[in-house]
């Protein structure tokens, strides 16, 4: 059974010119794969609205606080969205992305623009999907609200590896400057998911091996900064269940310590493929 931690899902519907591409680049690989995730502390209670290119990316409905659009579903690989590549490493040109709050489009942003760069995605030759998210705390100059771009390139997972990958995001805005958060299984340190930095996902995108044996679950802990703090999420990642051949972000969302009404830390786990 596919593990839902808060998953949440949207249904989005785009103009038929926004999927084919039409009028919006040129040649036949213009388009990306992008998911939305809105882990902004004290932002809108109605949620973000994601823009790029002045174009609304999540019609239908809002991303709410620890909401992914469109979210990940029981069937492999998940829902993706297609939106228009407005940019590449080659051109050198990116796709300017806004959030407000929804349901505007324009206006006042929640956080400053950023110009992402977004390679096409084409089947078999480049993978081209992405994670854009807003995190930070509305008001705060420490950690401001930001638009973040994670490049989601699962490994190529063989159908009967005993494995599963597990990539782990830190959206904490509390944990700026510090060593940041790690992951433990049992209580014993997982390779590759250790002090990972606010707005840095684990070992640069990468996904870590951990062995499933005989179809276990796994016991998964937060520790914090360099004293090692044990720290609790708000919902229960002490029984998880991963299925082998198959690749997970774990997003870590809210305050460690929370203050001024903020949100205590929390996860959010989503399958990737």
């Amino acid at each position: 059974m596919t593990p839902r931690i808060k998953l949440s899902a949207a249904v989005l519907v785009l103009a038929t010119t926004l999927a084919s591409g039409c009028g919006l680049g040129t040649g036949t690989n213009t388009t990306s794969r992008v998911r939305l995730f809105n882990a902004l502390v004290n932002g809108p209670v109605a949620g973000a609205s994601f823009v790029q290119r002045g174009v609304p990316l999540n019609i239908a409905s809002p991303v709410l606080y620890g909401g992914m659009s469109p979210g990940s579903s029981a069937v492999t690989p998940p829902q993706y969205y297609t939106v228009v590549s407005g940019g590449s490493s080659i051109t050198g040109s990116g796709v300017n992305t806004d959030v407000y709050a929804y349901p505007s489009i324009s206006g006042s942003t929640l956080a400053q623009e950023q110009s992402f760069l977004m390679d096409p995605h084409t089947a078999g030759a480049t993978d081209g999907t992405y994670t854009i998210a807003v995190a930070g705390i509305t008001g705060s100059l420490t950690a401001p609200p930001t638009l973040f771009r994670f490049i989601d390139a699962a490994p190529t997972i063989s159908g009967t590896t005993p494995t599963t990958f597990l990539r782990v995001i830190n959206l904490a805005p509390d944990t700026v400057g510090t060593t940041g958060l790690s992951v433990d299984s049992n209580n014993q340190p997982i390779t590759g998911l250790t002090n990972i930095g606010y707005g840095a996902p684990s070992t640069s995108s990468n996904y870590a091996p951990i062995q499933i044996i005989g179809g276990s679950s796994l016991s998964l802990s937060i520790r914090f900064g360099a004293a090692n703090q044990v720290v609790s999420t708000a919902t229960s990642i002490s029984t998880v269940n991963l299925l082998v051949g198959h690749a997970y972000t774990l997003f870590l969302i809210g305050e460690v310590n929370p203050a001024n009404g903020a949100p205590a830390l929390d996860a959010v786990l989503t399958e990737d493929e």
